[in-house]
């Protein structure tokens, strides 16, 4: 008589604990102007110009799916 072992299809997890610890608001803030600090005036007036636009659309979206 054959026998039949079914294998997982997904592996197991491995349970044991990550001790992450996640950057301060204070410590993100840092990141991003370090970051900031590097970009020319005009990449500046993009990205800004970029974001309202992200924005705007974010807002008429949530907008027509309220009603």
């Amino acid at each position: 008589m054959l026998t039949v072992t079914r294998e997982p299809a997904v592996s197991e997890t491995n349970q044991t604990a990550q001790n992450e610890t996640l950057p301060s608001d204070l410590e993100i803030s840092r990141r991003v102007l370090r970051i900031r600090s590097r970009w020319s005036e005009s990449e500046r007036i993009q990205r800004r110009l970029d974001a309202e636009v992200r924005f705007a659309d974010l807002m008429c979206k949530l907008v027509g799916s309220a009603a």
